[in-house]
Parts: C-alpha cells; sequence; structure tokens
C-alpha cells in the first residue's frame, strides 16, 4: 500500500471487531511509528499499551470518558499517549513535545492501515485516573488515548453512534487553511 492509499483509506471509527491484534503486528507497528521525526530526534514519547485479556487494559479502559468508554471499550487495544515535557539533554522545556507525539500517532495511523488495522485517537480522557492507576512521573503529560482494532461493524455500537459511523468526513478546502503573503490570504 502506498502512503497516498494508507491516508485515503484512513478514518477513525468507533465500531472495532473484537478480533485480537497478534503481538508481533502491534510491536512492528510501533516500531515502524518510532520512526517519526522530533524535535533535536528527543523523541520525547511514551505509551502505556493495554491489550485485551493483560492486567493493563483494564487500566487503560479507566482512562476514557463515560462517552469514549461506550464504544472504546470494544477494542482490543488501548493505548495511553504521553509527552516528555522537558528535554533530556538540558531539562529546558519541550513545547514541541505534543507535535512529535502527534508525528508519532500519524505514522502509527498509516503504519496500522498497511495491517487493515483502524486507529481513533480520543481526547476524551481522565487525568486523574490515570494517575491513580499508573506511577506517570511528572514530567510527563497524557495527551490522549487511541483505540486500535480491526473494523467492526456499526450495528455493535450504540444506536446514538450507529449514523456517524462513515468513513467519509468532510474536510476543509486548502484556501480554509493554507494561506500565502498573509494570514487569511488563500494559498
Amino acid at each position: 500500500m502506498s502512503v497516498k492509499e494508507s491516508i485515503d483509506k484512513r478514518w477513525s471509527p468507533r465500531a472495532f471487531s473484537e478480533k485480537a491484534i497478534p503481538k508481533e503486528t502491534l510491536k512492528e507497528i510501533l516500531i515502524d511509528a518510532g520512526k517519526a521525526p522530533s524535535s533535536r530526534n528527543e523523541q520525547p514519547w511514551s505509551f502505556i499499551v493495554g491489550i485485551k485479556g493483560e492486567a493493563s487494559y483494564d487500566k487503560t479502559v479507566k482512562a476514557l470518558n463515560e462517552f469514549n468508554l461506550k464504544w472504546a471499550a470494544k477494542a482490543p487495544v488501548i493505548i495511553l499517549t504521553f509527552a516528555k515535557k522537558t528535554f533530556a539533554r538540558n531539562g529546558n522545556p519541550n513545547r514541541h513535545a505534543l507535535h512529535d507525539v502527534g508525528a508519532f500517532v500519524a505514522y502509527l495511523s498509516l503504519r496500522a492501515m498497511e495491517e487493515d488495522i483502524y486507529v481513533h485517537q480520543m481526547g476524551g480522557i481522565l487525568p486523574e485516573e490515570v494517575h491513580a492507576e499508573f506511577d506517570i512521573p511528572e514530567d510527563y503529560e497524557l495527551v490522549t488515548a487511541i483505540a486500535m482494532g480491526y473494523l467492526g461493524d456499526k450495528n455493535d455500537l450504540p444506536e446514538d453512534l450507529r449514523d456517524s459511523e462513515k468513513p467519509e468526513s468532510p474536510r476543509m478546502g486548502l484556501n480554509e487553511f493554507v494561506y500565502a503573503e498573509e494570514w487569511g490570504k488563500a494559498f
């Protein structure tokens, strides 16, 4: 699959199959995503991976807010993403860490598509629960949670979510976000 095919195929479903992702496949995806660029090659990302059937899964699921819990708990993998807030080399603030975690997740999403594995990133998380369940160092910020799995049947979702479950989602036109010469002047 080409990168373009992966981008065109990618979307964030809520309906996941309960089919397990082979651990080796998951490791390969994470290794490849780790090749994402980062400021000063700091690679300021860390993750907690919960695999359904393992103790870590129940702990990662507790990080989800009520809305996300009603659909994401079916996904076979839940990942919590963290950004290290300071540079390891000098302790200075790393204002690029969140961007770098985003780059990792973009690589993860595209690489997962090659395996027919879908990714849905969530901001609806409960940082207090994560800190209660895991001993997170103070220098790390919880960024998102990610549900991963094979595509499921939208009819298995709660009724209020079924209609929104479609791969087509509206996208802004270039003139709405790419500018030239001055802010707001379309490229």
